[in-house]
């Protein structure tokens, strides 16, 4: 009798241009090589309806929350990617955005810089926040405050980077380096610099997140933090069919601390006085 093959569920949260963030990109592309070698198959789906599939993976809990709790309803075996909370009792496979935010803080303090600002992405998705307190912590373990009057929000969109980024300008005393929880943001905040005739990094430096390809081919390479989104998508495949074998005890709960930093030429290194 021939072995029943494991069909995985891959679920995109439904957004505006969802499928042109690179982030989503990066996931299908990573799951679907990953499900490839390890022969398993895999639909791609943009909402809960009714899927035929062994096990469902989400690409993010934001906006899947309906589809995680009817899973967790009809005992299907599921886990979450880009998530992570070891409170609950959900299996999810996360990057450690606190640690990673906090070391940038930490190299911009290294680098000179006392006057930081930060550009968030959303702030009711959990990277949003923990980019946001981890580079706080970061700020708070070198004793240095982060002005309430340096915090802009933006929606992880290169427009909301410049718009924030023109907030930022308006400032008395404009910080010497900001920190944009995404790259996206980050390439649209040194736009709107660089149009209000701020040279980079000479009058500020700029940080990203995620490692699009867009940043290094930028006017001023940036300065970002790289995901690894082939191991995240690799342990969310593996651990889901481990899960559907009936292997693990659940929850699987995985929090990856190896991003990577990467150095370009957005950052100014400072006389530390």
């Amino acid at each position: 009798m021939a072995k029943e093959r494991i069909n995985l569920t891959l679920i995109i949260p439904h957004y505006e241009n969802m499928f042109s963030t690179f982030y989503t990109l990066e996931i299908i592309k990573e799951v679907s090589k990953v499900a490839i070698e390890a022969d398993v198959d895999l639909l791609i789906a943009t909402s809960w309806k009714t899927h035929p599939a062994r096990g469902v993976l989400f690409a993010d809990m934001l906006g899947n929350e309906d589809g995680v709790k009817k899973a967790i309803d009809k005992k299907i075996p599921y886990l979450i990617l880009n998530y992570y909370d070891s409170r609950a009792k959900y299996n999810c496979a996360g990057i450690d955005n606190h640690k990673a935010a906090f070391r940038v803080a930490d190299y911009l303090v290294k680098a000179g810089h006392r006057r930081l600002a930060v550009i968030t992405g959303k702030l009711n998705a959990q990277a949003g926040i923990q980019r946001l307190e981890g580079f706080q912590a970061g700020l708070s373990a070198a004793k240095i405050d982060l002005e309430k009057g340096y915090i802009v929000s933006g929606d992880w969109s290169r427009e909301s980077g410049r718009q924030a980024m023109k907030e930022l300008l308006s400032l008395d005393k404009l910080p010497t380096a900001v920190f944009v929880g995404g790259d996206e943001m980050a390439i649209g905040a040194m736009e709107a610099a660089r149009q209000a005739g701020r040279k980079i990094p000479a009058d500020i430096s700029f940080v990203g997140f995620d490692n699009i390809p867009q940043g290094q081919l930028a006017e001023v390479p940036l300065t970002t933090v790289e995901q690894p989104f082939g191991g995240l998508a690799s342990l969310g495949v593996k651990h889901l069919t481990q899960i559907i074998q009936g292997k693990p005890k659940q929850p699987v709960q995985i929090l990856l601390d190896n991003t990577k930093l990467i150095k370009r030429n957005s950052v100014k290194e400072l006389s530390v006085t």
